[in-house]
């Protein structure tokens, strides 16, 4: 899986953040909404995104996929926000959309050929996160979000990152 450090993730595409230095600009910004107002706007998308900002980070999935149950996590991945993403990214082409989550790093997994990211509940039950979310087209076209740790130059992985899905 191939890295990205720049901000790209933040204005195209989908991507999933449990960084909390990278997430602190939009919440300080105000550019939050919650899963339930991201998922009303299927019923009728505006034609143009609600703020102003070229970010919006959705609060909320990790707590659906903490309390549902494991298939019924993915199911709801795949039947909601899977379609939500598609939507948005057709209708707001210059509009990143970031999935919050709070969770430790270690929470995600990649599998061993790199091809998945998996999501460890607290109840540790996995979850197929990038499955759900990018279906199939995430193991080629998922890119591993990271930025550099300011005292020791190493890469930090910061999240993960899809610019498009079909």
């Amino acid at each position: 899986m191939d890295s990205i450090s720049t901000s790209v993730w933040q204005r195209r595409g989908s991507s999933i953040i449990f960084d909390q230095k990278s997430l602190g600009p939009f919440i300080s910004q105000g550019a939050i909404i919650s899963l339930r107002t991201a998922l009303s706007w299927t019923g009728g998308i505006l034609s143009v995104p609600p703020m102003p900002a070229r970010t919006i980070l959705i609060s909320g999935l990790e707590t659906m996929i903490e309390t549902l149950k494991p298939q019924e996590a993915e199911d709801f991945l795949a039947g909601r926000i899977r379609p939500l993403l598609i939507t948005l990214q057709n209708r707001w082409t210059d509009c990143g959309i970031v999935f919050g989550f709070s969770s430790h790093p270690k929470a995600f997994e990649e599998t061993s050929m790199e091809e998945e990211v998996l999501f460890r509940r607290r109840d540790q039950k996995t979850v197929r996160l990038s499955e759900g979310l990018w279906d199939g087209s995430a193991t080629v076209n998922m890119k591993r979000v990271v930025r550099e740790r300011a005292s020791a130059g190493e890469e930090v992985i910061v999240g993960y990152y899809v610019a498009r899905i079909s």
